[in-house]
């Protein structure tokens, strides 16, 4: 059972979204979060919606999140105090004085004192015209205190809002999930997991065979793309975690009045031939990730497989009370 949910987790956390660490996949997808442990040649990501454990030879590149940098004041610009539409460097801490003219250029007009632009010398008595001094550099003075650059530090970007409390409700065959207002068919002798829904990011519905040989989850999370590009993503996401990848029929569908992608699939996990059907639903800013999985090596899978379908058929949103 954990080895089922820690897979269910990880596809979870790859279609999701957070914001720390980079982790680009082999297969193109990433998952962003924070690494926290590494055990069993896999890593353990912490994401925005819980943990996941990423394979070791999956991940084509690590790209860590760099610290927050303070802006120097060496190299931030300070406002001039003679005028506020030009800028002037802050000085070093030992400015060097430079003369009017460079010394080794020849582009460069030399410096020609105010008093011979003033009064030329007749032309009579001509005399001798000297070297003109070079006019001494002006000061450069410090920026004052008040516009003085000063380090900026960013502040921390805001924790994401804590998911809700989820609500739900079984009565006979109909399960009521409160908290997103939908409903579905759960069948007879099927138990509620929700210890699945503590382990697995995004997960609000979680229910199975008591032997565990069929799972059913209801994954929930906000809408960020198209449906097409959402459903692409989920499959990148599930051919990293089943070995054998067995692609099916994709087909766009309607359940519950909304629009939605469905596909079927096959592939080894834990042990275990699993066929599994997958479906992606939008509505409104959601987009909910709906995953049946039952063993594909039993003599009972074409029954299995029909429950899951009328799983998922019968799912149904309901006004909100």
């Amino acid at each position: 059972m954990r080895r089922r949910l820690c897979l269910l987790g990880v596809f979870l956390a790859m279609v999701a979204v957070a914001r720390a660490d980079e982790i680009r996949l082999k297969d193109g997808s990433k998952i962003v979060g924070t690494i926290v442990d590494f055990e069993n040649e896999s890593f353990k990501v912490q994401t925005s919606y819980g943990f996941a454990m990423v394979r070791k030879d999956s991940i084509a590149q690590i790209i860590p999140s760099e610290p927050a940098k303070p802006v120097s004041s060496a190299t931030t610009p300070a406002p001039s105090a003679a005028s506020g539409s030009e800028t002037t460097s802050a000085p070093s801490a030992k400015p060097q004085a430079q003369p009017a003219v460079a010394r080794g250029t020849t582009s460069s007009a030399p410096a020609v004192s105010a008093a011979s632009l003033a009064m030329p010398a007749p032309i009579a008595r001509p005399k001798p015209v000297s070297a003109p001094a070079a006019m001494p550099p002006a000061p450069v003075s410090a920026a004052p205190a008040s516009v003085a650059a000063v380090p900026v530090a960013e502040s921390a970007p805001p924790a994401p809002p804590a998911p809700p409390v989820i609500q739900d409700a079984v009565q006979g065959t109909l399960y009521t999930n409160q908290t997103y207002n939908f409903q579905l068919y759960r069948p007879p002798g099927w138990d509620l997991m929700p210890e699945a829904r503590k382990s697995l990011p995004n997960a609000i519905t979680a229910m199975g065979t008591t032997d565990e040989t069929t799972i059913f989850v209801v994954g929930r999370e906000t809408l960020r793309d198209s449906l097409e590009a959402h459903a692409a993503n989920a499959v990148r996401a599930l051919r990293q975690i089943y070995e054998n990848y067995r692609p099916g029929v994709t087909t766009k569908v309607t359940v519950g009045g909304v629009p939605a992608v469905e596909w079927r699939f096959r592939g080894i996990a834990d042990g275990h031939d699993w066929s599994v059907t997958a479906l992606t639903i939008s509505r409104g800013s959601d987009v909910f990730t709906l995953l049946g999985m039952t063993y594909a090596d039993s003599d009972l899978i074409q029954l299995r497989e029909n429950v899951i379908s009328k799983m998922i058929n019968s799912l149904v949103f309901v006004p909100a009370h």
